[in-house]
């Protein structure tokens, strides 16, 4: 972190302050308050404690670091929002599972009907029958993203929800911590299970590379992974604008359908330091994105 900002509470101390009923049922009141600041008073009695003193002991455990303490009263800190929002989301309270939801939908490799599955948080698509299924997709996401929806809605919500995930890696933050994702280009061997082949000695063919956008948060080390033409489709203007110029509209397609736009060549014009060209043709129009080892368009060809 830099000089203006510091970890000012050790992590153990800032939970021990949450495990009390009566200090998560203060964030829940402020939370779902109507006004932004109350008073102690009408806080109190919100919480049903009748007792000041106690209250007050309990109050001041969460002053700091969930609530601010103002003239007017009290309110919530991002923290306090945060640690609100992940009760509500059940990640922490919640379990669940989805029977299988036949897409509506294709494998262009083997045919077969695309399936949505939902377990252990984690939500899949694919075929289930190719090692690396053009259609697939593979993402956690917490239980109440589909609180309130039908079984017939669940599609377009996870559709729209790796849309989001993926736009806000590419932007550069963390979705679990919200630190700094810086990007990186790899290629990643699709023919095995070994590391990239940009870190490998032996020369591999280049129908058997696939050139992926890797996310690493610089605070909480989480890592995500994304194909590259999967991420220029879906976050970077020149390409989306191609395909609408030409009748196709991105963002209305489900994200499993993506990669029936898929580019028709991806030429890996150089290893170390890693440098791709990827063509997008639409009938007789192409565009060429030539793209560099951190994730920047370098030229633009049309």
């Amino acid at each position: 972190m830099s000089e203006q900002f510091v970890q000012h509470v050790e992590p153990e101390e800032a939970f021990a302050a949450l495990t009390d009923e009566t200090r998560l049922k203060i964030l829940q009141v402020l939370w779902e308050s109507d006004i932004q600041t109350v008073t102690f008073s009408e806080l109190r009695r919100a919480v049903g404690m009748r007792d000041p003193g106690q209250f007050n002991y309990h109050l001041d455990k969460l002053v700091g670091q969930f609530v601010t303490k103002t003239d007017e009263g009290y309110r919530l800190t991002q923290a306090g929002k945060h640690v609100n929002g992940a009760i509500a989301s059940g990640m922490y309270t919640a379990h669940g599972t989805i029977d299988p939801i036949v897409l509506d939908h294709s494998c262009q490799k083997s045919g077969e009907a695309i399936m949505l599955r939902y377990e252990n948080e984690t939500v899949q698509v694919g075929c289930g029958s190719c090692s690396f299924c053009p259609s697939g997709w593979k993402a956690p996401v917490p239980p109440a993203v589909f609180a309130g929806y039908d079984r017939d809605e669940i599609p377009e919500v996870v559709s729209r929800y790796f849309r989001t995930k993926v736009q806000q890696v590419t932007n550069g933050f963390c979705p679990y911590c919200n630190g700094q994702m810086k990007s990186a280009v790899k290629l990643f061997d699709t023919m095995g299970d070994g590391p990239s082949p940009a870190d490998r000695s032996e020369e591999l063919n280049d129908l058997s590379l696939d050139p992926v956008v890797r996310f690493d948060c610089q605070r909480c080390s989480a890592r995500s992974r994304i194909a590259l033409y999967h991420a220029l489709l879906l976050t970077d203007p020149v390409v989306t604008s191609f395909y609408c110029e030409n009748g196709v509209v991105v963002q209305e397609r489900p994200i499993w359908e993506i990669s029936e736009l898929s580019p028709a060549r991806i030429d890996i014009e150089s290893r170390n330091p890693v440098q791709v060209n990827v063509m997008y043709r639409v009938d007789e129009s192409t565009l060429i994105i030539v793209v560099d080892e951190t994730f920047n368009i370098v030229d633009i060809e049309k």
